[in-house]
């Protein structure tokens, strides 16, 4: 086991996100009327940055915001958190944002506008390479442009860095051009395109790990198959769970914990009881009282 706060980079997406509370999703060409709606910070990268922090972990986030008001806020509000900014660059373009519809079940569906998140380049990468070398871990996703999140991905792999990839949303372009991390962390549906017969070496990882909402976490490695069973809840919003998961188990996976998916289960479970992402990322404390209760 870590002795110490394990050192977490996160390569990613920085989002506003404007959530509507609706009593379905609308069908195409449909108008509903919203009960609520709530605004706060998202974007996988930053939720998985909130959420290692919140578990933990020493985080360093490298992204871009826009030169706009939300992005000054967005700095500031993950600096409250503990995360290193030093990384997150500023653009003309507009912070990015998202715009969720949440039903009466807790499902989703997201429309993103990447805004500044498309305005961070491989060459903004290697000038915070030592910053992802003197990682634990580097955690990835794809609401950057794919040669940034493959750039960042080399730098670490070269210095022994373990690389945890979430590839969401998943994109035709990372399925012809999809490159080797350590883990690989899906939700089915995801999987079912990466590789439909859960192999390894076409998922191009040592790990896979496929997240199946209420159903047992699939753990995949060399030497088999192991199922991880999450906590029962009821969801009020499912939204950011999967980030909540990936920032959680980066931290438990590099602090050595065998229940590291059991632990990043209780994260993501505890993520589905409030509305919003980060808003509704739960702190350590939480998540060892659900592991051990």
């Amino acid at each position: 086991m870590a002795t110490q706060r394990p050192r977490i980079v996160v390569v990613g997406s920085l989002n506003v996100d404007h959530t509507l509370r609706v009593p379905h999703i609308p069908a195409p060409g449909e108008t509903l009327a919203a009960s609520s709606m709530l605004t706060c910070f998202g974007g996988k990268g930053a939720n998985q940055a909130v959420a290692a922090a919140r578990a933990g972990g020493l985080v360093s986030m490298i992204g871009c915001v826009g030169q706009d008001d939300f992005g000054a806020r967005y700095i500031e509000h993950l600096q409250r958190d503990g995360i290193d900014t030093a990384g997150v660059l500023r653009s003309p373009l507009p912070t990015g944002s998202a715009f969720i519809a949440v039903d009466d079940l807790g499902e989703n569906s997201i429309v993103v506008n990447a805004g500044a998140n498309h305005a961070i380049t491989p060459e903004d990468i290697d000038r915070h390479a030592e910053l992802i070398r003197s990682a634990d871990a580097l955690l990835l996703q794809l609401e950057c442009p794919l040669a940034v999140v493959q750039r960042a991905a080399e730098i670490a792999r070269d210095a022994g860095v373990r690389v945890i990839l979430n590839p969401s949303p998943l994109s035709a372009e990372y399925l012809a051009a999809r490159f080797a991390v350590d883990v690989l962390i899906v939700n089915e549906g995801e999987a079912a395109k990466i590789t439909p017969g859960r192999n390894l070496n076409e998922a191009m990882c040592r790990h896979l790990i496929i997240t199946r909402g209420a159903e047992s976490t699939l753990s995949i490695t060399e030497d088999g198959v192991t199922e991880v069973a999450p906590p029962k809840v009821t969801p009020v919003d499912t939204v950011g769970a999967g980030d909540t998961f990936a920032g959680a188990f980066a931290v438990a996976s590099s602090e050595g914990r065998v229940d590291a998916i059991r632990f990043a289960n209780a994260a993501g479970a505890l993520a589905t009881l409030k509305a919003g992402a980060q808003p509704a990322i739960p702190a350590r404390d939480e998540i060892e009282g659900l592991v051990q209760g």
